[in-house]
Parts: structure tokens; C-alpha cells; sequence
């Protein structure tokens, strides 16, 4: 059995545009990219940790930004370990910031587009990655490209959780 190693690069800027065709998908520019030979377990777990240094750049450091970008460093994981499973071969990785969300896309050879498993969660223990990337992103979706097909997701970033502060009156 041949043997394959992958290794993490990153690029940024990274400029992207979907295709007109791609409906929904959003276009992003500014980010990074990592892109592999082959998406690995230990790849999985290397992009955890620079996507969460990505998205927590520029950030205070709040318990809710710090969950925040947990989540999205978990749908990242989602999108990765679906190609590692369906589509092995070469992957790219681009995170986005925008000023209100990031932008998630994983690009794989496969053009094979995904499909939620129509099982209930809880009812299965794999398959249910793109229940868990539905109800933590404010959309997903995927498109057709000419190597095969991307897929992506978008989580808002948070917002301030200091509320302005109310003047009272003492008696």
C-alpha cells in the first residue's frame, strides 16, 4: 500500500469568486487557504488549531467570541473529516472573514454533491455532519467546479456581549 503525506500550507491573501451558477454561494475575498495531497487525521487536528488562530485574530478574546470560533473551527472539522471519508485525494481549505461572518469552503476531486442523512441525529453515530454544520452556520451549501465540487458554510461572527449600561436613579 502506497503511502501519502500531506502538508499544511497556508496562502493569504487568497481571492475567490463562486461561479455565476453556484446560487447562493458566497463570493469572499482576503483569507488563507491550506491545501493538501490528502486529508489526514492529524491534518484534521493541525487545521483546527489555524483556523482558530485565524478567526481569533482581531478578536477581544470574550468567552462568547471564544465559543464562537470554536464552532466554527468544529464545522470546519465537519467539512474536512466528510473529505477525508468521501473524497480522499486533494483538498483545499479557505477561511474568509467578512465583517459580519467567516466563510468556510472545503474544495475536493469528488463531484459527488452532499446530501444530509435523512435519519434523525441521535439515531446514528456518523452521518451526521451536515445536521451539526446546518444548525451552527447561517447557511451551507456546495457547487460544481471542474476538479469536482466545493463545499461551504457560513458563521456570523458575535457580536458585542457588553450591553449598554442602563442609568438609574437611587432613591
Amino acid at each position: 500500500m502506497e503511502s501519502t503525506t500531506s502538508t499544511l500550507t497556508a496562502a493569504s491573501p487568497h481571492r475567490l469568486a463562486a461561479p455565476s451558477n453556484a446560487g447562493a454561494a458566497p463570493a469572499a475575498v482576503g483569507g488563507i487557504t491550506y491545501t493538501f495531497a490528502a486529508v489526514t487525521p492529524e491534518m484534521v487536528h493541525q487545521v483546527h488549531r489555524a483556523v482558530t488562530a485565524y478567526c481569533l485574530a482581531g478578536l477581544a478574546g470574550t468567552e462568547r467570541e471564544i465559543e464562537a470560533v470554536a464552532e466554527a473551527a468544529l464545522i470546519v472539522d465537519e467539512l474536512m473529516a466528510n473529505v477525508q471519508r468521501h473524497a480522499p485525494g486533494p483538498a483545499d481549505l479557505v477561511v474568509t472573514s467578512e465583517p459580519d461572518c467567516w466563510t468556510l469552503l472545503v474544495f475536493d476531486t469528488s463531484h459527488r454533491r452532499p446530501v444530509p442523512d435523512t435519519d434523525e441525529p441521535g439515531e446514528k453515530e456518523c452521518g451526521l455532519g451536515l445536521h451539526l454544520i446546518s444548525q451552527l452556520s447561517e447557511g451551507w451549501g456546495s457547487f460544481r467546479t471542474a476538479n469536482g465540487k466545493a463545499v461551504w458554510a457560513r458563521y456570523p461572527k458575535p457580536t458585542s456581549d457588553i450591553a449598554p449600561q442602563q442609568h438609574q436613579e437611587q432613591p
